[in-house]
């Protein structure tokens, strides 16, 4: 029998929220042998998003974040909060706004007993326009699309996550130095770095449209320079996360190089606009 524990965090965002649960708890359905537990942590909502969920969802354990977790924080709240709660085979991320087919789990399983529990499985996802969208990148950080085989990837998406409690017990969970973005991203190098797997899904399963931040997207003119320079050092994408990402698992050279890009684009925001239209032709 199957122990599985399934994390997510949410804010104000009730009608995706509860879409998306809908699609998780078909696809718990699906599983056999399996028993579970959803732990979500709301992170201040305000639009009703927890009276909603109690009355749809009344098992879902839902914890109080701060209102400052971000993703990652509230990722590891919701993780933290599994531990103390029970002993779990698995350990399952979910993005709310992800709409996950039917068999999507069973798909990650299915990866699971291919691996021996000796790999992290992740979903790849499309979106409406069928690109691939989330799910993994190789270390150039292009997104791999599925190709009918496993395959191996180096950045991984948050999305839809399996994580055997062995590669857990190695290597903890989300390290608390990041807020918001690049826990996923790390959590999925550590486990390469502790000799572990990290692996695609043969197929899509899922739909969910790309929304993650190109570097240059809050350094367009449309902003002050005192505007700039708040977002680029606010919690959620301040430069000592990438730089302490990038030294870690990309190299120096990486590492000097977005420091450079990222005030490059606070101080000369045209600059964000041209690699925008270059990246776009290419």
């Amino acid at each position: 029998m199957k122990k599985i524990a399934v994390l997510l965090t949410v804010f104000n965002r009730k009608m995706i929220t509860l879409a998306g649960l809908q699609s998780l708890y078909t696809a718990l359905n699906y599983l056999d042998d399996s028993l579970y537990d959803v732990f979500m942590v709301d992170d201040g909502s305000t639009d009703g998003t927890v009276d909603a969920i109690t009355l749809k969802f009344p098992d879902i354990h839902i914890i109080k974040g701060n209102g400052n977790l971000f993703w990652s924080g509230g990722m590891r709240l919701a993780w933290e909060t599994a531990l103390k709660t029970s002993n779990y085979n698995y350990i399952v991320w979910f993005n709310d706004d992800a709409m996950i087919y039917p068999y999507a789990l069973k798909a990650l399983f299915e990866a699971d007993l291919y691996y021996n529990g000796n790999a992290i499985i992740t979903g790849a996802f499309k979106d409406e326009n069928g690109v691939a969208s989330y799910g993994g990148r190789n270390k150039s950080e292009q997104i791999v699309t599925p190709n009918g085989k496993y395959q191996e990837i180096y950045l991984m998406n948050g999305n839809l996550v399996l994580i055997p409690q062995n590669i857990v017990n190695r290597i903890g969970i989300i390290d608390p130095i990041f807020k918001h973005s690049l826990g996923d991203w790390d959590y999925g190098c550590r486990a390469i770095k502790a000799g572990f797997k990290v692996i695609l899904t043969k197929e899509f399963i899922g739909q969910t449209n790309r929304h993650d931040m190109c570097i240059a997207d809050p350094f367009l003119n449309k902003y002050t320079l005192k505007q700039r320079i708040k977002k680029l050092y606010s919690p959620k994408h301040h430069p000592k996360l990438s730089w302490i990402f990038n030294i870690r698992h990309m190299g120096i050279k990486k590492a000097l190089r977005t420091l450079f890009i990222e005030h490059l684009y606070v101080f000369f925001p045209t600059a964000a606009i041209i690699v925008r239209k270059i990246q776009h032709k290419t």
